[in-house]
């Protein structure tokens, strides 16, 4: 191997190791941060060891213990998600809606909640009245009547009390149950706190709230493009 192909293949390794180091800063998953920054600190390591005329034994020892810290840490959430253990329906939760977080964080929001069953013609929120709670709708169907008349249906998979919860506000539709509901509950003061202390979470809370306001939104304008346009009779 000649020289310049060898210094060729150290500036490529410096620059894939700033490279991962920048990406780094721009994860918002703590487990890819870490994960990259092992993967920078190794190129750095190598880099330093080999590439001077003597290795810079500072830099090579600083990596060194970059790498392990992140190494160390990265094992240890492994180790703590694979103590976690999910039901059925938790895991479903987990997977189509949460799966974003750890499965250390997602009990984090399950620690917080609380699971209801209720029978048909419950009332979840009433119009301008202040709510207490958030819920998650796993199975069943409720009727969200808005201010102006219409009545929407919602079924399973969608958040109730989503508007009253990111504006802090009284509740913006009156939802009753059109028959036996399954809901993950949330206190909405205890979720709020919960995402204040964790920003993966409140990202992830976030995201699932955005995503169904903007379903709704949608689903209510089709409703009414339905409603108003014409019918023409053949003939």
């Amino acid at each position: 191997m000649t020289k310049d192909l060898l210094e060729l293949i150290y500036y490529l390794l410096y620059g894939f190791a700033f490279g991962a180091s920048m990406l780094a800063f721009l994860m918002t998953s703590i487990q890819k941060l870490r994960f990259l920054i092992v993967l920078s600190s190794t190129a750095y390591t190598i880099y330093y060891y080999f590439y001077p005329a003597e290795p810079l034994w500072l830099d090579v020892g600083s990596e060194l213990a970059l790498v392990a810290i992140n190494g160390f840490m990265i094992l240890y959430l492994i180790w703590s998600n694979s103590r976690v253990k999910f039901d059925q329906r938790e895991q479903f939760l987990y997977e189509t809606e949460f799966s974003g977080l750890t499965r250390v964080e997602f009990n984090q929001l399950l620690n917080i909640s609380e699971w209801q069953l209720n029978g048909e013609g419950y009332v979840y929120t009433v119009v301008g009245h202040a709510l207490e709670n958030i819920f998650y709708l796993v199975s069943g169907h409720v009727e969200a009547e808005l201010p102006d008349g219409n009545v929407v249906n919602v079924g399973q998979g969608n958040v109730i009390g989503e508007v009253s919860y990111r504006l802090k506000c009284p509740a913006s539709a009156t939802v009753t149950s059109t028959e036996s509901c399954m809901c993950l509950c949330w206190n909405q003061e205890e979720l709020r706190a919960l995402c204040t202390k964790n920003e993966e979470i409140k990202r992830a809370v976030d995201l699932v709230l955005s995503s169904h306001m903007a379903q709704k939104l949608s689903d209510t304008s089709e409703d009414d493009s339905t409603q108003q346009t014409p019918v023409v009779e053949p003939g």
